[in-house]
């Protein structure tokens, strides 16, 4: 653990969490709006917790995961 501290800067778990939260990001980016739900993106990334979800996800990219699928549908 110290070692991957040391290499990545974050913690193995901290690591994991960011890798989660991008995939939820890409995926989210790259839904229909219209077939796809921010649940079924937290529950495939393997987020149990809603609430914890979007909160990681607006600290980690400043916006709500209902908005990034959102904004999926504007452009």
């Amino acid at each position: 653990q110290n070692g991957f501290q040391s290499f990545r800067g974050m913690t193995p778990m901290a690591f994991l969490r960011s890798l989660r939260l991008r995939h939820a990001h890409q995926t989210l980016l790259l839904s229909d709006p219209g077939t796809v739900t921010v649940t079924e993106v937290a529950l495939r990334c393997g987020y149990n917790h809603l609430g914890e979800f979007a909160s990681a996800y607006r600290h980690a990219f400043g916006e709500t995961p209902k908005r990034t699928l959102a904004r999926t549908r504007a452009a």
